[in-house]
């Protein structure tokens, strides 16, 4: 029998990174990543990744009761995140700090420019466990997601704390408030 896991995203699922965000977004003048020509978006996204800014992140309380929740009913959790691999340490030591247990954490490999909805699924794939929870902001990840679990339980946060459950009902999985 497979090992059962819950798995988190981290940007926007465990913690609040919008200031951070719109702090790399002025940097450049723009008010969106997709404006700027593709060379120039590696730039940005590397200045949202850059460690002095984390500190701007506000961790999400209620998402961080779901990975404790998560541990105390025996799940592996897992951290799979759009982050890359040279931010592992300052990742580690911010998930520690804000009380955030976790027994494995996969990172977007280094010069990866993938968008989420494909470089997450891809990740998840390659776990070894079966998923029964998986939390992300992303609903193209959590679909995909979804399809590879279908009896996963998806859970779409929101920067502000705030989630809703998608339904297992129907192949338009249907949203249930929360």
């Amino acid at each position: 029998m497979r090992v059962r896991c819950a798995v988190f995203d981290i940007d926007n699922t465990l913690f609040d990174a919008r200031e951070r965000f719109e702090v790399a977004l002025r940097k450049f003048g723009v008010r969106s990543p997709r404006e700027m020509p593709f060379e120039l978006q590696k730039e940005f996204w590397r200045a949202y990744m850059d460690p002095g800014l984390l500190g701007l992140d506000r961790p999400l309380q209620r998402t961080i009761e779901m990975v404790q929740d998560a541990k105390m009913r025996g799940l592996r959790v897992v951290l799979v995140t759009g982050r890359y691999e040279w931010l592992r340490r300052e990742t580690a030591i911010q998930l520690m700090s804000s009380g955030v247990p976790f027994d494995e954490l996969v990172m977007r490999p280094d010069d990866n420019y993938q968008v989420d909805g494909e470089l997450k699924p891809a990740l998840v794939r390659e776990l070894d466990c079966e998923v029964v929870e998986y939390h992300d902001d992303d609903l193209d990840t959590l679909l995909k997601v979804g399809e590879m679990f279908p009896r996963a339980v998806l859970f779409l946060h929101r920067p502000d704390g705030t989630f809703k459950i998608l339904s297992r009902e129907g192949a338009g999985r249907g949203l249930a408030g929360r």
